[in-house]
C-alpha cells in the first residue's frame, strides 16, 4: 500500500513540476516554419544571427503555466539586447483558447502554433521544454521542464 502512494506521489510531483533536467549537447537547430497568433508566418532563420530561446509549452500544463512570468521576465530584460523568444504552443484544436489565455496571462513574446513536426525535430518528450540557440544557430541548452530561473538566466547571458 505504502509502495502504491509513493509511486503515485512521484508521479503527482512529476506532473505538476516537470522534470528539470537540461543537455548540454551542442548541435544545429533545423528551421522551422509555424503561424503567429494573428496568422503571419515565423520562421527561424528570420532570426538568423540572434539568440532564441524555444519555449515549448500548451495551456493545459500547470508547470507550463508556472513558466510564464519568468518566461516575460527574460524577454523583458534581455529582448533590448539582442534576445528572441519564441513561445510554441503543442495545444491542439482550438487556437482561439490559445490567443485568449496569451492575452489574459499577459504574453509579448510571439506565441506559435506548433506542430508535430516541429515538436519531432526538437525532440519534444515532456513539457515545458526550453531550447536556447546561439547566434550560429547551434542548440547548447536543453531544458526538460521548468527549472531554475537564475540558472536559465545565467545560460541566457552566455549566448548574448
Amino acid at each position: 500500500m505504502f509502495r502504491k502512494h509513493l509511486v503515485l506521489s512521484a508521479l503527482v510531483m512529476a506532473l505538476l513540476f516537470g522534470c528539470t533536467a537540461k543537455s548540454d549537447n551542442i548541435s544545429e537547430a533545423s528551421d522551422f516554419k509555424l503561424q503567429d497568433l494573428n496568422g503571419k508566418i515565423v520562421r527561424l532563420s528570420d532570426f538568423k544571427g540572434k539568440p532564441v530561446l524555444l519555449d515549448f509549452w500548451a495551456t493545459w500544463c500547470p508547470p507550463c503555466r508556472a513558466s510564464i512570468p519568468g518566461i516575460e521576465k527574460l524577454h523583458n530584460k534581455y529582448s533590448p539586447k539582442g534576445l528572441v523568444v519564441l513561445s510554441i504552443s503543442l495545444d491542439e484544436g482550438d487556437w482561439d483558447s490559445v490567443k485568449s489565455f496569451s492575452a489574459e496571462h499577459g504574453i509579448t513574446y510571439p506565441v506559435l502554433k506548433g506542430s508535430e513536426g516541429v515538436s519531432s525535430q526538437f525532440q519534444v518528450r515532456t513539457i515545458p521544454m526550453l531550447v536556447i540557440i546561439n547566434k550560429e544557430g547551434k542548440i547548447v541548452k536543453r531544458y526538460l521542464g521548468y527549472g531554475d530561473d537564475d540558472e536559465l538566466e545565467k545560460d541566457i547571458k552566455t549566448v548574448l
